[in-house]
């Protein structure tokens, strides 16, 4: 029997047991939340012909339906990593799920353009707060490696299942319901997410809490904003227009100040210490460049399968599923492997995989080739992505104390969501240069080679550098006397 009253000599393994499933609910809580933050990033997408019949929506209104909710989110990401540290994961998590939830309902019932921008700026918000605060409470609920090298894996991939039917979800919602479900359908999930976390997540709390850095706050939001706002706008202006040189200009002057502000200040938001870690910069540089080459590809990748195939939203979903499933199970099995292969391996593995499925995928597609190839292509593109995602977040972790995991995974989804608008902005500007959209295809396949191929070395440095300075720490053997 497994009843613990039966068991009255182990009353240790019934808390063993009550403990394990808390930490269960704990990681599903936190990842439906982020589920939702991710889910909305793409099913927004779907039903952005409705928006432009219901409120007459113009193509730019349309974009800044996507963008408010993309630059908010990750111009203030970091900040909410921040927050996650300084004011308890719990409580943060819990506040900025609420915001996104109000936030949603607001899109829902938004009667106008501007009202629905407005309500997805909030939207970003919210999820900036959550997200990072998500990732915390796993590092913090999990203290054995291997179990948190496998919850992380879980965690990235609920977002992966997020981002694989948010566009067939999307669909089936519009057709069924209206495009306002897109948006209300948070609603009822977030306040059941809200209500578990009230219930089994535990709050943390830090022996020593850092001063507020509100220069640093303001500058990293600044650069960040900046840097978005011209990866978003760069695809339809143009790299020589005044509005896009005059972002990248704040990015980089903002950039400037933060280092002058952490470089003085005695408690900084960021640590620069944590850049003389060259784990810690090779594993953030790596996830960069990865949602590079990725979201640059799936941009393309979109267009190219409704504008050359002739498919319509819901079937291009269909027929990016084999990527997205693999990405999906390919994160459960990279948590089951990172205790053998390590960390650094599996991204190795994972990264020189995906180097050469991605071009092979957009050849094979450009060349007609049979479907199965394609699939196959796909497959291992998404697995090989998959590897690499949940050993870096663990190695990231890793590299930082406890209580500063708020900030570590802020910088590293901040990096990573500056990476995917810079992808997509490359993509864009591609598909406007380039005759065709096989050929953008190419080209956008071959620098998510170039980018992935970059991530290999810098997976493949860590790798050396750990396993130099496990060497390092190794105590010598005496010689043998004669």
């Amino acid at each position: 029997m497994t009843d613990c009253a039966a068991q009255p000599v182990t009353p240790d393994r019934c808390a063993e047991r009550r403990e394990a499933t808390r930490r269960r609910l704990t990681l599903a809580c936190v990842a439906s939340g982020m589920f939702m933050a991710v889910l909305d990033t793409t099913i927004v997408n779907v039903a952005l012909p409705a928006m432009r019949a219901h409120l007459g929506a113009s193509v730019a209104g349309l974009a800044w339906i996507v963008d408010a909710y993309t630059l908010s989110f990750a111009a203030l990401i970091l900040a909410g990593g921040v927050a996650s540290d300084r004011f308890g994961a719990k409580a943060v998590y819990l506040w900025g799920l609420a915001l996104f939830v109000a936030a949603s309902a607001g899109c829902g019932l938004a009667p106008s353009v501007g009202t629905l921008v407005a309500a997805r700026f909030v939207q970003g918000i919210g999820a900036a707060l959550f997200l990072p605060a998500s990732l915390a409470i796993v590092r913090a609920t999990f203290d054995d490696p291997a179990q948190r090298a496998r919850a992380i894996a879980a965690w990235a991939g609920i977002a992966s299942v997020a981002a694989a039917i948010g566009p067939v979800a999307g669909g089936l919602l519009v057709d069924a319901f209206g495009w306002r479900s897109a948006f209300l359908v948070n609603v009822p999930t977030g306040i059941a997410a809200l209500a578990g976390a009230l219930m089994v997540v535990r709050a943390t709390i830090h022996a020593h809490t850092r001063r507020f850095d509100l220069g640093g706050q303001i500058a990293s939001t600044v650069a960040l904003a900046a840097l978005c706002f011209a990866a978003i706008e760069l695809p339809t202006r143009g790299i020589g227009a005044r509005e896009v040189l005059g972002a990248i200009a704040i990015a980089i002057v903002a950039t400037g100040v933060l280092i002058a502000i952490e470089r003085r200040i005695a408690e900084p938001m960021v640590p620069l210490a944590w850049f003389r870690n060259t784990t810690f910069v090779a594993m953030n540089v790596s996830g960069t460049l990865v949602y590079v080459g990725y979201f640059g590809l799936l941009f393309v990748l979109s267009l190219y399968l409704h504008g050359v195939r002739g498919l319509d939203a819901r079937h291009t979903g269909l027929a990016m599923l084999p990527m997205a499933v693999t990405l999906s199970l390919g994160n459960v099995l990279a948590g089951k492997l990172q205790g053998r292969a390590g960390a650094a391996r599996l991204m190795t593995i994972g990264l020189a995989l995906a180097t050469i499925a991605g071009p092979a995928m957009a050849a094979a597609l450009d060349l007609h080739a049979a479907w199965w190839l394609v699939v196959a292509a796909m497959a291992a593109f998404g697995t090989g992505t998959a590897l690499s995602v949940p050993p870096m977040i663990a190695t990231v972790l890793e590299q930082v104390p406890a209580e500063s995991a708020g900030v570590a995974s802020g910088l590293l989804n901040a990096l990573r969501q500056a990476g995917s608008l810079l992808g997509v902005a490359f993509a864009g500007a591609a598909t406007l240069l380039c005759a065709h959209l096989s050929t953008a295809l190419i080209v956008v396949g071959a620098m998510a080679g170039v980018t992935y191929a970059g991530s290999v070395l810098l997976a493949a440095r860590a790798l050396y550098a750990g396993a130099k300075d496990r060497a390092d720490r190794t105590p010598h053997a005496r010689p043998q006397s004669q």
